[in-house]
């Protein structure tokens, strides 16, 4: 592959340029990327894999040639604004600015996650990670949970916000989802129904809640509880681990 030139590129050198202090913010404040719908994705595989627009690529010399083979404007970065600009201590050596995925409608959805209140974004980028990789449809996010935009919770899903349809709303706006499309609701409780022993239908929604409280009352009040048997004195999981294992019992779970 040829190598991407200098002289075919912009260089940026200097941690004042307005692009960076635009960088950082699209990583840093939740307001600033919604309202420019773009977000800062670091790492060759993810990058090399989003549907969506590159509007920027900034790379340094070690990854040139992969950067010449991409769509969107190229920047040449020195080593250290790329550590200004990603916020990590060993970053990869190349950044895009892309397209932030637009919100969805549920009305196509089959196999839905819905988070309400979970607030840690490496669990939220871990839970999309998964979600992808059981062949669930979409997330679904409740108020009080983590923006899926969060810098830890992309890093996390390694890219799994591109290839599941993220959705918003509220409570009562998922309640009536599942009353209208004949949905099975659960949702993660302690004292629940063994995962094992339900045969959810085509169309099903999960729910998990925050890692403190767990799930709403509102989100109680229609949701039939569901749990993972557990041995000894442990009562309780880390939300990612207890939502991955639900994921894939409720996945592949099939009537005997």
């Amino acid at each position: 592959m040829e190598k991407l030139t200098r002289m075919e590129a912009r260089s940026l050198t200097s941690l004042q340029h307005p692009l960076v202090k635009h960088l950082v913010r699209l990583r840093t404040d939740h307001a600033y990327r919604h309202a420019h719908q773009c977000l800062l994705l670091e790492g060759l595989k993810p990058i090399q894999e989003i549907p969506v627009a590159i509007h920027k690529i900034l790379y340094t010399s070690a990854y040139a040639s992969y950067a010449s083979s991409m769509r969107g404007e190229k920047w040449h970065i020195e080593e250290k604004l790329l550590h200004k600009i990603s916020g990590m201590r060993s970053p990869e050596g190349i950044l895009a600015e892309v397209q932030m995925p637009s919100f969805v409608s549920l009305n196509k959805m089959k196999q839905l996650l819905a988070l309400d209140g979970v607030s840690d974004p490496g669990n939220t980028g871990t839970l999309l990670r998964t979600a992808v990789a059981l062949g669930w449809d979409g997330a679904y996010f409740l108020p009080g949970s983590c923006d899926p935009f969060n810098e830890k919770a992309l890093r996390a899903s390694r890219g799994a916000h591109f290839k599941l349809a993220l959705a918003k709303g509220t409570v009562d706006e998922l309640h009536q989802w599942v009353k209208e499309e004949d949905v099975q609701p659960l949702v993660a409780d302690i004292k629940g129904k063994l995962a094992e022993t339900i045969f959810p239908p085509l169309r099903r929604l999960l729910v998990l809640g925050n890692e403190a409280h767990g799930a709403s009352e509102a989100i109680r009040s229609f949701c039939a509880p569901v749990t993972i048997p557990m041995q000894g004195s442990m009562q309780s999981l880390n939300v990612a681990v207890a939502g991955g294992i639900l994921l894939y019992l409720l996945r592949s779970t099939t009537p005997p």
